[in-house]
């Protein structure tokens, strides 16, 4: 059970990141397309305040994520290791 928890944490870590960094490329990309399109101040005036808020959310998400999903699997991995070893104190 261990192994396989480990593996679905792992896998929710890296497609987090994966599916941030995408949608970063891409939102700032369409943004950055709309801006060169239009060449307009007041679009840039508009969108930098959403923009900025979206983009924290991604960072957040893509950082956050995976090191909340790798540090609960090293929960795991000593709990699990902890509750299989045996310890005997009477063998003095």
């Amino acid at each position: 059970m261990d192994g396989s928890l480990s593996a679905m944490l792992t896998a929710l870590g890296a497609n987090a990141f994966r599916w941030s960094a995408l949608l970063f490329v891409l939102l700032n990309g369409s943004a950055a397309l709309a801006i060169w399109m239009t060449r307009s101040r007041g679009l840039v005036n508009r969108i930098t305040p959403k923009l900025l808020l979206a983009n924290l959310l991604l960072l957040g998400t893509g950082v956050g994520v995976p090191i909340l999903s790798q540090a609960i699997s090293a929960v795991v991995h000593a709990v699990t290791f902890s509750s299989n070893s045996q310890i005997d104190l009477k063998s003095k």
